[in-house]
């Protein structure tokens, strides 16, 4: 159901907690579930202390404390409160004072230049998330904790940071066209308040602040307790639980919204952006004829294009593309069943891949499981044209090495199988849209650091063989780079990036110290 018009608060706290991990979930059983906490791997980064040192100052680019400031508020349309000028977060830094760590000495020919960034952010003793790698024309950005950071590609200097008073919750999987995001975070880093309530939208060019929202919680199943955030060309969609409403980026006026069918009994699961606005619905849970609908709208209006429905007692779990549509799907009852569906622009099925059966084994999102993130955050796959690229399971542990097939989405047969040398793990990797060679056939994968071994960019041609290298990772950089577990990941003109997906704070104690290594960049 799609209204355009305004409604009324009606504002009832729920209680959340943005470090909660819960279980893979649909519709309802979000939010009638509750969430289980899952505590996260901590990260042995290795010490740093024998190679050269930038320090910047001890503010690391922020403004210290981060005190809000005060500003005046006026009341939105649709019940949020905007504000007007500055409001309780700190204004946006320049002054390249990021800690950045020479790992080039001792750099073999062939092998590709690197810069690793420290981190400067000081975090609590439970740690924080590493949010979503973006990139535009010579910045690469991330949230982490209370601030979001952007970083020069070419020396790894912090080029901008904008601090937000309390803890980002989630952030969108890609910019919009023109280089700019919305962030959501809590109002305060309190553990007795933590509804993911506020709005930020940041231009990632320049590091400047745009519009500010605070969200209203109108109960059960529109709450913001856990909140997730999407863009689609000019527009971005809010997930509040059972309810989405769609933004102007450009001013942050809302232009529709979607709720929860009360005849039809489909709840929302989450919103997928890019190119395309898909938004995942979980149908009649609990009952035999259970099943999972995904819908194309419009982004400007919210209308429907098409429709899509999966079997009886199957639910859309993650969204792997938005344009060609490609989803996964999971048996409610056998829950180790999963598949691949890759829908046409009509709403019909094209192809079904069973990922629980053949030669191969996989596992949905590459064993990562769902810590609260939105339906596409989800690795060790890619979609370029008419082929999915699918990492399977590796066959001797955790680090064992596997391997990339490729899929014919018109089909759902394999067309291919493909390697690395030397017996590694090796995963699909997100190419920044519009970056060169994005276009190009084939994919892009990342031969992870490992067993004393540097990483590897690589390229499949279409027709797979043998993989082209295009970056050989700086050996000088393998303990921290192989630390980082291939965690984020970004391919961008020619650079390939990678960061941890969580640090922990008691490990690393505070800001600055060696061995905190936040990101790592390698290019020719």
């Amino acid at each position: 159901m799609v209204n355009r018009e305004p409604e009324q608060p009606v504002h009832r706290p729920v209680p959340g907690n943005p470090y909660a991990q819960p279980p893979p979930s649909t519709g309802t059983e979000r939010r009638l579930g509750v969430a289980l906490a899952a505590g996260a791997l901590a990260l042995a980064l290795i010490g740093v202390g024998v190679y050269a040192v930038t320090q910047g100052d001890a503010d690391g680019g922020g403004n210290g404390s981060r005190e809000p400031v005060a500003g005046q508020t006026r009341q939105s349309p649709d019940g949020g409160r905007e504000s007007a000028g500055s409001d309780r977060d700190g204004d946006a830094k320049d002054d390249g004072q990021a800690a950045v760590i020479d790992v080039n000495a001792g750099r073999k020919p062939g092998e590709a230049k690197a810069w690793l960034a420290m981190n400067d952010i000081e975090l609590p003793g439970k740690g924080a998330q590493l949010l979503d790698l973006w990139h535009v024309p010579g910045i690469v950005a991330q949230a982490e904790y209370d601030e979001v950071t952007g970083y020069r590609t070419d020396d790894g200097s912090k080029a901008w940071s904008v601090p937000v008073p309390g803890t980002v919750c989630d952030t969108p999987v890609n910019p919009t066209p023109d280089g700019k995001v919305v962030v959501v975070y809590t109002k305060r880093k309190s553990e007795r308040n933590t509804e993911c309530d506020q709005l930020r939208m940041i231009d990632l060019k320049t590091g400047k602040k745009g519009w500010h929202k605070e969200l209203v919680d109108h109960g059960f199943w529109d709450d913001t307790s856990m909140t997730h955030v999407s863009i689609t060309g000019s527009t971005v969609m809010v997930d509040q639980s059972a309810t989405m409403r769609a933004y102007r980026i450009g001013d942050g006026k809302r232009l529709f919204t979607t709720e929860r069918e009360r005849k039809g009994g489909c709840s929302l699961d989450g919103v997928a952006g890019g190119s395309r606005l898909l938004q995942v619905e979980s149908c009649a849970p609990g009952s035999p004829g259970t099943h999972g609908r995904l819908k194309r709208l419009d982004p400007r209006t919210g209308d429907v294009k098409w429709n899509y429905r999966t079997k009886k007692g199957w639910n859309i779990r993650k969204v792997y593309s938005v344009d060609p549509a490609v989803v996964a799907v999971q048996n409610r009852e056998e829950m180790e069943k999963w598949a691949v569906v890759a829908v046409d622009d009509k709403g019909r099925q094209r192809s079904w891949i069973s990922a629980d059966k053949g030669p191969h084994a996989f596992e949905m999102c590459a064993g990562a499981g769902d810590s609260g993130e939105g339906v596409q955050n989800c690795p060790g796959a890619a979609v370029v044209a008419d082929t999915f690229y699918l990492a399977s399971e590796p066959k001797d542990g955790v680090l064992g090495p596997n391997k990339i097939v490729a899929f014919d989405l018109r089909t759902g047969k394999p067309k291919w199988t493909g390697a690395v040398e030397g017996g590694r793990q090796i995963t699909p990797v997100a190419v920044a849209p519009g970056s060169s060679g994005a276009d190009r056939p084939g994919v892009i994968a990342y031969a992870r650091a490992q067993d004393g071994k540097s990483g590897q960019t690589v390229r499949f041609g279409r027709g797979g063989g043998k993989p082209d290298v295009l970056l050989r990772h700086t050996s000088s950089a393998q303990e921290m780079e192989a630390a980082m577990f291939a965690g984020n990941t970004l391919y961008a003109d020619g650079r390939f990036f990678v960061t941890p997906t969580r640090l922990d704070g008691k490990a690393h104690g505070g800001k600055g110290e060696e061995g905190n290594a936040r990101m790592l960049a390698f290019a020719r």
